[in-house]
């Protein structure tokens, strides 16, 4: 059977965020209470979900004393295995991926609920639905789509760079810097042995994608920009502000995409792209100081030796008696003295 590709899971998941927003209930409530009464939170698919603002959160505490719980609570049907417990890992369990702040609300004031119960085959595609199922809302902002359609596309490249590896096929660099993608027909040979496997990126140095046998093939930037209705470049740009936003701590990100603290995305981009930042940021103040380090231009250190210091003035003296020779006669062989001279200058602050 032919592998789905990311434009027919995408339709898919479309369909079912059509589905989930219609009104829906369980055929059979025999088993609906202890269902509720077990419903389990995982943090990794409530972090999904677009903190309220403090009046928001009491608005909609507001409208569930007023009116009730009108809309069903999502919940997964899965089992443990699935949801990575290793105990009892047939046993089926249920867990909430949409309705987070009603059902804190509605067990604490009490308030009944319905539930709406969907199957999917792995956390993944749950992550994908959640995320799909955000941005089709209204009241999201421009922030936490971009944190959104970020983990939609990191999620999808590294199921790609894990389908590589799985599949043998392999992506290379070639030494002029662009990424290659290889079909299974096409093994690295003696010929080609030089070439670096590369699975990080789909996009090389000029911004160009070369996949060989695939002309026509379409980048994951490509398709999800289509899905989402933006630019290819949108898309990059909210992997790198997702991947910062995921080195702050929980507390501070959950404060940046809530608009409760402002910090110039920017910023964070420029985090997220940072291989070095491993450590959660906990505070604004370390968010502007590894920024600042990030982009401060690189120094030229001295060696405070007396005599490098004398070789370093000789030398400066030599490049500008033959900067000044260069420029007065503008000879060939004069500025090509000039590139000795600034090239000795260069060793000596070395």
């Amino acid at each position: 059977m032919a592998k789905k590709t990311l434009a027919e899971k995408m339709a898919e998941n479309s369909k079912s965020v059509v589905e989930a927003l219609k009104t829906n209930t369980i055929g059979s409530f025999s088993s609906t209470e202890n269902i509720k009464k077990n419903i389990i939170i995982l943090n990794e698919l409530k972090e999904l979900i677009p903190p309220l603002l403090e009046t928001e959160f009491l608005a909609l505490k507001d409208n569930l004393q007023k009116h009730g719980c009108k809309d069903p609570l999502k919940v997964w049907q899965t089992n443990n295995n699935n949801i990575g417990i290793t105990e009892s890992p047939e046993e089926i369990v249920y867990v909430l991926i949409d309705g987070h702040n009603r059902f804190q609300l509605c067990n604490e004031l009490k308030i009944p609920f319905n539930i709406q119960i969907d199957n999917f085959e792995s956390i993944t595609e749950v992550r994908n639905f959640m995320i799909d199922f955000q941005l089709s809302r209204r009241n999201i902002t421009p922030q936490q789509a971009s944190y959104l359609r970020g983990i939609r596309y990191n999620t999808e490249k590294k199921l790609v760079s894990n389908n590589l590896i799985s599949n043998k096929d392999t992506e290379a660099i070639f030494p002029d810097g662009q990424n290659v993608h290889l079909e299974n027909s096409l093994i690295l040979n003696d010929a080609n042995a030089n070439l670096k496997v590369h699975l990080d990126n789909d996009i090389s140095p000029d911004g160009q994608n070369v996949h060989l046998g695939s002309s026509n093939k379409k980048t994951t930037a490509q398709e999800l920009g289509e899905y989402f209705k933006v630019d290819e470049k949108t898309i990059r740009r909210d992997a790198d502000f997702a991947r910062g936003l995921d080195k702050l701590s929980p507390e501070i990100r959950k404060e940046i995409l809530a608009g409760q603290i402002k910090v110039e995305k920017t910023k964070i981009q420029r985090i997220g792209k940072a291989k070095e930042v491993n450590e959660p940021i906990n505070s604004l103040d370390e968010i502007e100081t590894i920024f600042q380090n990030l982009t401060k231009e690189p120094s030229i250190s001295v060696n405070k030796n007396p005599k490098s210091e004398k070789l370093v003035h000789e030398r400066y003296l030599k490049l500008t008696e033959s900067l000044n020779k260069a420029y007065e006669s503008k000879t060939a062989k004069e500025i090509n003295a000039l590139k000795v001279a600034f090239n000795k200058f260069l060793e000596a602050l070395s």
